[in-house]
């Protein structure tokens, strides 16, 4: 490998550059937390004017987790924790597979924990008694007689620090989950006017729309409210239709979606596509003062009978001040400017408005509304919820998994048999209390 060769691979699999792209992808993210995803182009212009939108979407900040340069930094760390495992787990693995299994002189000085009991009785014996007494505690252990001593080397959580790479790996499938995502599957929405139905999905970005092999129809909309007025809920109840068949009757509310064939239907929005109010309009001053019509009026403005002058309906409230049903009306009266003010249908009697020449009374309101249906199809969802559960696997076998090491040396010393005994763990604080009730439960062992 060539020198540069060889600068570039260390690059790519250094920590630091891990640290400065986990850095970046979480600043990013907070951004893409603070500007609102996959809104229409017209409330990006409402918030933010026209400037700062126009650079939301130079920067596709509209859909910002599947622009290509989200994507980039996903894929440029998922290479980087990938070439970082590849390159510091062989030495593990080696360990793993061949550690220091005898107890020398020279090894002992570099363990924390170790003491020597001495003990009446032959070497042989002890040997039996202290590999049946650990092997209890720790599995069964590796034996081996070199230059007059025996040795014994026992090890529990042998395979505990393969936990972060577990979960290395399991990061790598869920980005590899998430880029399957991003580059086939998408998101989008559909509004589907109460009774309408679609069988095309519109996709941000210039891209095409999407055609569903079905048709998803909207048969009703409903709308629930708190006493005070407030929108407590909006629920869509609809039907799938196959080849001209109902194959499917649903509802859906704000966190309760929708699956069918891969793609997943969010309750996200609603607005009204016509309302229809019906007003008597008393005039009260004027040639025609005394007079009463029955109007039918809409968003747009209808003239009233007799005169130059226009009213229509902006918005309608099942309770507005808690005075129950309500229409805010706008009237644009001959040189004058247009005024907006409330009808209560519970205060027939009130005169909301009184400098103008009209007086007005509630008879009823209809309103057709549209359901707004959020779209995403991620066909990398199931690879994401298989790295999580290979997550949970490897941060447990990281922090609950403990590595203990046990050596053991006896040796015949006089007239007594010598047993050395150290110990070795990560954690060494918790293993140290584990460690010496271990030597007191030798020290008191009889053959």
């Amino acid at each position: 490998m060539t020198a540069k060769k060889s600068k570039f691979w260390d690059f790519l699999s250094s920590v630091p550059l891990a640290v400065v792209l986990l850095i970046i992808l979480a600043a990013t993210s907070i951004i893409g937390t603070l500007i609102p995803q996959n809104e229409t182009y017209e409330n990006y212009l409402r918030q933010f004017g026209p400037v700062f939108t126009k650079v939301i979407e130079v920067f596709d900040l509209f859909d910002m987790y599947h622009s290509w340069w989200f994507i980039f930094l996903l894929t440029l760390f998922t290479v980087n924790l990938i070439l970082c495992s590849l390159k510091r787990l062989p030495p593990v693995l080696d360990q793993i597979k061949n550690p220091k299994r005898l107890l020398t002189e020279e090894f002992e000085k570099s363990l924390p924990l170790s003491d020597t009991i001495r003990k009446k009785g032959s070497p042989e014996r002890w040997k039996e008694a202290v590999s049946s007494f650990l092997s209890g505690r720790y599995g069964k252990g590796y034996e081996e007689t070199a230059e007059g001593n025996s040795y014994l080397y026992f090890e529990k959580g042998k395979y505990s620090r393969l936990g972060v790479y577990i979960t290395h790996l399991s990061i790598v499938i869920i980005m590899i989950g998430g880029l399957i995502g991003a580059f086939f599957g998408f998101r989008g929405f559909v509004n589907i006017p109460e009774g309408g139905a679609v069988n095309q999905v519109f996709l941000r970005g210039g891209r095409p729309p999407y055609n569903m092999d079905f048709v998803l129809r909207c048969d009703k909309f409903t709308l629930s409210y708190y006493p005070m007025g407030m929108v407590k809920e909006y629920r869509s109840d609809v039907t799938i239709i196959e080849n001209g068949k109902e194959v499917k009757k649903d509802y859906l509310i704000v966190n309760r979606p929708l699956s069918y064939k891969g793609l997943t239907f969010y309750q996200s929005s609603y607005g009204v596509i016509d309302r229809r109010a019906k007003v008597r309009a008393f005039v009260k001053s004027g040639p025609n003062k005394g007079n009463s019509f029955e109007l039918t009026i809409s968003d747009k403005f209808v003239n009233i009978p007799g005169s130059n002058d226009y009213v229509k309906i902006i918005d309608h409230y099942p309770n507005l001040d808690n005075f129950g049903p309500a229409m805010i009306l706008q009237i644009a009266e001959e040189a004058a400017m247009p005024v907006n003010f409330p009808v209560y249908k519970n205060l027939p009697d009130n005169d909301m408005n009184p400098q103008s020449k009209y007086f007005f009374k509630y008879i009823d309101n209809e309103e057709h509304y549209y359901t707004g249906l959020q779209v995403t199809k991620d066909p990398g969802v199931w690879v994401v919820w298989i790295g999580c559960i290979m997550m949970m696997f490897g941060l447990y076998y990281s922090f609950f998994v403990v590595r203990k090491r046990v050596w053991v040396r006896i040796f015949f010393e006089g007239d007594r048999t010598a047993i050395t005994i150290a110990g070795h763990s990560p954690r060494s604080r918790m293993f140290e209390e584990e460690f010496a009730k271990l030597l007191e439960e030798i020290k008191d062992m009889k053959i």
